[in-house]
């Protein structure tokens, strides 16, 4: 008879096998990258632009340009075209980022042949209509107005800005005055510049060669343009503290990080480890000391982010306004302890035994197969960068965690904010 009051064995994951995205390249050169998996008949598909933020030379010019592909073509109206995914079942979303633009569309495979002929005039022959424009315009500033009452969202945006500098790209913020200053023509000029023919086709689902066939014939056939590259020069960076007290604020928003380490680095895969002990997970120590001990806020997390040209180490949370500063003290302390002792054996086998079992879950869908590979793709690696991410966990130990947490963790090298 089973015993429910003793713990299952906890089986150590050894390896797990990646399904790998395949390429071919389009009639005019770009290239199609697709994952065949999954039972379902559904497929998505993604156009990524070489088009972020980092391009810009007029802010906002990234944002505006890549949320007006949908608002109209040579031969359909705004309207038209959300009539006509809504009509097959199909949601489609562009997201605007540091360094490249996706639209991504979802829909059931057997509608490929009639989606794509009207996805083939988004990506490729949008109209960029002023009536359109105004509204997206009127529609970004409302939402900035009410982002600006948001204690987190001026955090994140002055961590950023002090990380990077208000003149860098991934500083730069965007304004009232930025997005006012917007015109129809600069839009039109860095659609040219940088999302006509500049654009990677990223696909995954129930695919065969029919379907191959089909995006070939309507996203293959545009002419390829170079993409243009940019050098922009990164200002000599300083830790800097940041507090902004509101006098109506119930809460306040916290950010404490600096510039790290990108997944190419050595030492990456292991501060992976190193981090997700100090605050990656619900278990980490942040979140058992200042949620489940102190109960200061809700949530805790500490979280590396890698852009192209950049990386910057993160700890975030909202905590109530009275205890700010004890969280900081609080934090100090965690990073401090990491620094100077070593990590019990049992602690790190928890973390561990959790990074292998949350890596495999993250993978059991299509669309989280074509993630992992978007992952390593924009990271100029390959998928031995996720067989090194498994035996990386599996072979550090508690020297190395101590040596590691010394040379990265550095409070005087971090950037303070606190807002509310």
């Amino acid at each position: 008879m089973l015993d429910r009051t003793v713990a299952p064995a906890i089986n150590r994951i050894e390896q797990v096998t990646i399904p790998e995205a395949k390429k071919v390249a389009f009639d005019n050169g770009l290239s199609l990258f697709y994952i065949n998996a999954g039972q379902q008949p559904v497929v998505r598909l993604e156009v990524v632009f070489k088009a972020g933020k980092w391009f810009e030379s007029i802010p906002g010019q990234s944002y505006f340009t890549g949320k007006m592909l949908t608002e109209g073509t040579k031969s359909f109206t705004a309207k038209e075209i959300a009539g006509l995914f809504d009509a097959y079942g199909a949601f489609v979303e562009v997201v605007p980022g540091f360094d490249r633009v996706t639209l991504t569309l979802h829909l059931l495979t057997r509608h490929l042949p009639s989606i794509l002929p009207v996805l083939r005039e988004v990506v490729t022959e949008p109209s960029f209509q002023q009536k359109e424009l105004d509204t997206i315009k009127t529609r970004k500033k409302q939402q900035l107005l009410v982002d600006l009452e948001k204690n987190s969202f001026v955090a994140a945006q002055r961590f950023t800005e002090n990380i990077f500098g208000i003149n860098h790209p991934y500083g730069r913020l965007l304004s009232q005055s930025n997005i006012e200053a917007i015109e129809r023509q600069s839009v039109i000029d860095f659609f040219q510049k940088q999302f006509s023919g500049n654009y990677e086709v990223i696909m995954c689902g129930a695919i065969g060669e029919n379907e191959l066939e089909l995006v070939n014939k309507y996203l293959g056939q545009t002419p390829k343009r170079t993409a243009n590259d940019i050098q922009v020069t990164f200002q000599p960076y300083e830790a800097t503290k940041v507090f902004k007290e509101k006098e109506d604020s119930l809460q306040s928003s916290v950010r404490l990080g600096m510039p790290f380490i990108n997944r190419s680095h050595k030492d990456y895969l292991e501060m992976i480890v190193v981090n997700e002990i100090l605050g990656g997970y619900f278990g980490s120590r942040l979140m058992r000391n200042i949620r489940e001990n102190k109960g200061y806020t809700y949530g805790i997390r500490s979280v590396i982010s890698c852009l192209d040209q950049a990386s910057f180490w993160t700890v975030s949370t909202d905590v109530k306004k009275q205890f700010w500063k004890q969280t900081l003290e609080e934090i100090s302390y965690e990073i401090g302890v990491l620094r100077n002792q070593q990590v019990p054996k049992e602690e790190l086998e928890t973390v561990k035994n959790y990074m292998l079992g949350t890596f495999v879950s993250s993978i059991d869908t299509p669309f989280a197969l074509a993630d992992k590979f978007k992952t390593i793709h924009y990271s100029g690696l390959d998928y031995r960068y996720y067989q090194q991410y498994f035996k990386t966990i599996k072979e550090i130990d508690q020297d190395r965690i101590l040596e590691l947490s010394q040379e990265y963790l550095r409070e005087e090298a971090m950037t303070t904010v606190v807002i509310g």
